[in-house]
């Protein structure tokens, strides 16, 4: 088991240092529905898929970011897989949000992710698998704040129930994972621009009744082995929105301009096996490439996360 004494310190100031870092980096947005939220069938990636995969692995992770109009985010997020069969997984996640920003704040449960993961072969350095997830809506997105409709940068929810299935495949170090995601029908916000309101920074991406197109989602990593069970992950992650996102604003449907198209993310993670099968992640990511018009509240101008992951 880990010793979570010898690590406090770190995980305090690691929290600390992302508290300054996301208020002076400005970028433009990153966007995943969920997707890219299923991890790596190979936690370490570095020939862990040639030894037997663990019989259940419990994480626990910290993402701090800046949404829209730098609406600051929270996300702990807590993931159960468990392997019933010699090849077959089911993974639980369920994450708890908190936001504030100029608008106002709020909290709670968010979107619960239910997948199940099937290695198809096995072999020397590398494994094929292929998986199918559910996305379970937590509440409606129709959160408000002082009486006022909330946007969607500020909802703990997507609103919508999805279903993704997607392939993994492991070479040697290397990781290429695609995925396919759709939603079903609307979401319940109510967020229109105030009447009156000029104020810019106040004036967030339009998302009453939020129906939002599907997802094309890739993601490509290498690890490099480094000395002491350690490694360092780069990656990067292209998803496209394929369909126009749309909204429904004084009773008519309207097609956003601007909502479809390519959001372009690099990432970089250092992990560390710890003492007692555990393995800690500290993961920076930032968008290069955004879609114009983001009324689902994904963007992210800067995430950095921790997660401490337990193996049995």
């Amino acid at each position: 088991m880990v010793n979570w004494k010898n690590y406090k310190i770190l995980i305090i100031a690691f929290v600390i240092s992302n508290l300054f870092l996301i208020t002076s980096i400005k970028g433009q947005g990153c966007s995943d529905a969920g997707a890219c939220s299923i991890g790596s069938m190979d936690e370490l990636g570095t020939h862990e898929h040639e030894k037997e995969p663990p019989k259940l692995k419990i994480s626990i992770e910290q993402s701090v970011g800046l949404g829209e109009k730098f609406t600051f985010i929270s996300q702990t997020s807590v993931t159960a897989e468990y392997r019933f069969l010699k090849q077959t997984s089911i993974v639980l996640r369920t994450p708890f949000i908190f936001t504030s920003g100029n608008l106002g704040n709020s909290s709670g449960i968010g979107d619960v992710l239910v997948s199940v993961i099937q290695q198809v072969y096995k072999k020397d350095e590398s494994q094929f698998g292929i998986l199918v997830a559910g996305k379970i809506r937590s509440n409606n997105s129709n959160f408000s704040f002082a009486g006022n409709p909330l946007p969607m940068a500020y909802q703990t929810s997507l609103g919508t129930y999805d279903v993704i299935v997607g392939a993994q495949y492991l070479w040697k170090t290397w990781d290429f994972y695609l995925a396919y995601q759709h939603p079903f029908g609307r979401n319940q916000n109510e967020y229109l621009h105030p009447p009156g309101e000029t104020d810019e920074s106040k004036l967030y991406f339009e998302s009453a009744q939020l129906k939002r197109g599907d997802d094309l989602a890739l993601r490509v990593q290498k690890t490099f082995v480094l000395k002491n069970n350690q490694g360092l992950q780069p990656g990067i992650m292209p998803i496209y929105r394929i369909q126009k996102s749309e909204i429904i604003k004084y009773d008519k449907d309207v097609v956003l301009d601007g909502s479809s198209g390519l959001t372009l993310n690099l990432y970089l993670t250092y992990v560390k096996r710890l003492k007692g099968d555990a393995l800690l992640n500290l993961t920076a990511a930032f968008p290069v490439i955004d879609r114009d018009y983001r009324a689902d509240g994904l963007t992210r101008n800067f995430v950095l996360t921790l997660r401490i992951t337990q193996l049995w």
